[in-house]
C-alpha cells in the first residue's frame, strides 16, 4: 500500500538521493528542496510503499492562477510500473481542485519515452515546446490536463 504524504526538511536527504539515482541533470539541490517546502506556493509530497521511499512529486502555483504545474516527479527505480507515479498524480490532481486550479500543467524531454507515455495515458496533452530547456540543452514539451470542476466540501 501507498501512503502520500506532505514532505519535510527532515526528507531532504532522501529527496536528493532519488533526484541523484533518476536524473542526470537538472537535479533540485537541497537548499532549493529546503526552499519549495517551506514556500507557500508550492506542495511536496511523497509517496511511501512499505516503509521505503517511493517517490516524490514537487507542484508550484502562481498567486491568483488557475493552473498549478508539476515541477518535478520521480519514482524510486525499484517501485516502477507499481502504480505508485499515478497514485501522486490523483493527489496532484485533489491538491488542485482544493486550490481552485483547473489544470496542471509540466515539461517533460522530449526524449523520455516512458515519462511521455504516462502523461498521455493520464489524460496530459501537448501545447507545445520549449527548445533547450535543459542543462543538457534538450527540448522540453509542454503538457497540460484540465481538471474538471469539483464539489467544495464545507
Amino acid at each position: 500500500m501507498t501512503r502520500i504524504m506532505a514532505v519535510t526538511k527532515e526528507d531532504i536527504p532522501g529527496l536528493c538521493l532519488l533526484e541523484e539515482q533518476l536524473f542526470s541533470c537538472d537535479r533540485i539541490s537541497p537548499r532549493q528542496f529546503s526552499y519549495l517546502i517551506s514556500k507557500a506556493n508550492s506542495v511536496v509530497i511523497k509517496a511511501v510503499c512499505s516503509e521505503i521511499f517511493a517517490g516524490y512529486m514537487v507542484l508550484l502555483r502562481r498567486r491568483n492562477s488557475r493552473r498549478m504545474r508539476i515541477y518535478s516527479l520521480g519514482v524510486a527505480p525499484s517501485v516502477r510500473r507499481l502504480g505508485v507515479a499515478a497514485e501522486m498524480l490523483a493527489f496532484a490532481e485533489d491538491i488542485a481542485a482544493k486550490h481552485n486550479c483547473n489544470c496542471l500543467s509540466l515539461e517533460v524531454s522530449k526524449h523520455n519515452d516512458a515519462a511521455l507515455r504516462f502523461y498521455k495515458n493520464a489524460g496530459f496533452l501537448y501545447y507545445g515546446e520549449k527548445q533547450k530547456f535543459y542543462e543538457d540543452g534538450t527540448t522540453a514539451l509542454l503538457l497540460k490536463k484540465n481538471i474538471p470542476e469539483r464539489e467544495t466540501q464545507p
